[in-house]
Parts: structure tokens; sequence; C-alpha cells
């Protein structure tokens, strides 16, 4: 599934803008990905470096669609302001790298499961390329920290299963389970219309109370497999091979904090609490937003953030 990862041979990399502390620029580079739809390559990144010596790295993921782009852009200039140099990528199907003709996040979760996958693969090729870029450029640092919010948090976790480089990762409003979320999410209305419509049929999807069960029993098979590709490689249900449940017993339980939003209805709770089942009860910290209303505050995730890399140089 992932056999595509490779450090890129050919990239640009420009400054876009500078100030006293910090330079601004933009990362691109051809996707190794072989499939990525028409929209969504080149990669891009933004990288805000500090002018001092830097202290530490964090790569920040960002949620489904635009808006919180701009919140965590700020989160990141926050960062590298006190010589945390930020990396953003722009995830393809997100923000400006929106496949054709699709709307900034709506392909990451769909009744045709074939398009769903070669977002998440596209995603997780991209990133983990990128990652090999930034070591061998000696870009990520030593202390270091991975965020991710909603999808990106989702993804984290798979990251997680794949690479031993994140010291500590950050998963902010994210669940598990996309049987549940397929069904119950209130952002995804729009998939729930494909499913009573007869899209997903050929999968089991559009019969809610049989494709839990389904779904269910396939959960009770991720005891089976001692890796990733063992999972990979089985007939588990094709959704359950992008859930982040699938991944987390693969994912050190030490390296993780999950904050979980208190009022959060975008994710229902079921799914909140089950992925901190299966990721073994790491820490979590409830705080007190909805899905949303804490990206106005972002700077006290990024405190948090300051906070989790100084631990690593004690």
């Amino acid at each position: 599934m992932f056999e595509h990862v490779r450090m890129p041979s050919d990239y640009s990399l420009g400054y876009v803008h500078r100030t006293k502390n910090v330079r601004i620029s933009i990362l691109k580079f051809k996707s190794p990905y072989p499939d990525a739809e028409k929209g969504t390559d080149p990669v891009e990144v933004y990288i805000f470096s500090p002018k001092r010596k830097k202290v530490g790295s964090v790569m920040i993921l960002q949620g489904l669609g635009s808006r919180n782009v701009l919140y965590l852009l700020r989160m990141a200039y926050y960062l590298s302001k006190r010589k945390i140099e930020a990396i953003v990528p722009v995830l393809p199907g997100n923000f400006i790298r929106v496949a054709h003709g699709s709307v900034s996040g709506k392909d990451y979760f769909s009744s045709d499961l074939g398009k769903m996958t070669r977002f998440w693969e596209h995603a997780l090729t991209d990133l983990l390329s990128l990652l090999e870029l930034l070591k061998v450029k000696k870009m990520w640092h030593e202390r270091n920290c991975l965020f991710g919010y909603c999808l990106g948090g989702m993804i984290a976790v798979l990251l997680n299963a794949l690479s031993r480089d994140f010291k500590k990762t950050i998963i902010m409003m994210a669940g598990g389970d996309f049987a549940t979320l397929f069904w119950k999410s209130p952002t995804l209305s729009f998939l729930r219309r494909e499913l009573r419509s007869g899209k997903g049929e050929e999968r089991g999807m559009t019969n809610e109370e049989n494709f839990y069960d389904v779904y269910r029993s396939d959960l009770e098979r991720l005891k089976e497999f001692s890796s990733v590709q063992e999972m990979l490689s089985s007939n588990i249900h094709p959704l359950l091979k992008l859930d982040p449940l699938a991944y987390a017993k693969f994912v050190d339980t030490s390296r993780i904090v999950m904050l979980e939003a208190m009022f959060d209805k975008a994710l229902p709770k079921s799914t909140r609490d089950i992925l901190w089942e299966y990721l073994g009860r790491p820490k979590r910290i409830r705080v007190p937003s909805s899905h949303v209303s804490w990206l106005p505050f972002q700077v006290l995730a990024a405190r948090y953030i300051m906070k989790l890399l100084k631990e690593q140089s004690a």
C-alpha cells in the first residue's frame, strides 16, 4: 500500500516572506504517488523557519476542508517565532490541492471506497516521502512533535504506525470507527445521501445495521494481525484498512496525547472513546470547546506543543 514512499529527487524551496525572526518558504515536489488525481499534484508544504538556532520541529496536519488551515498557519508562525521550525503540508484533496471538480476535504470520506482509498494512500505517501526529505536535509530536529487536527489527527495515527520518527504526537478532535462516522457524524451527511441512493451497496454499506455487524466482526479480527502489512493483506472490510483503529495497536502509546473537545458534535463521543481505547488509553486532555471553536485560540495548542518539546530536552 505504501510501496511508493521515497525521498523526492527533485524539489524547489523558495522564500515567500521573511520577518525579523522568521523565514516563510514553500517547498514543492512531484508526488511519488502514481494515482494522483488531477489538481492534487505537486505536493506543497509551508515551512516556517526561525532565523536563530531552532530548538525543535513540529509537523502540523490540517483537518477536513480549508477554513482551519489559516488558523493552523498562524499557529505555525507563533511557534517559529519561538525557535521551533513548523512544517505545514497541504494534504491532497484539501485547500490548494483540491481534485479537479471536487470540494476541499470531501474525497477523504466517500461511498466509492476505491476513490477514498486513493486519497488516504496519496496523503500518507506524500507525508512519509516529505519526512524522508526533511531528515536528509537535516530539517527534522531530534526534538520533534506531530500535531494533527480532525482528519490530520486520524492520519497521524497511521503515520505513527508506519514510522518511529515522531517523538510525540498530539491527536486533536479525532476519532475512529468509520462505520459509525459514516452513519452518525453530522459532517458526513453528504455521504449518507450517497449511501441512501444505493452507492456503496457492493461493500454492504447501504444497510446501516448489517454494515455495523460486519464492521464489528472485522474489528475483532484486528487482534489476529502482527503487522500493518499483514492487516492490509487480509480480507477485512476495505474501509477498516483506512480506519485509525486498525493501526492503533502498532502505535507506541507513550508517544500519544489526545486532546478532546467536550462539546464536539462533529465526531460522536463513541468514536473518540474507542480510538482512545484502541490506542492503549494514552494521556487524554478534555478541553471546553466544540470541534471548531478552539481554532481562534490556537496559541494554547501551540504552547502545549512547546511544553512537549521542552520535556524532550530535559
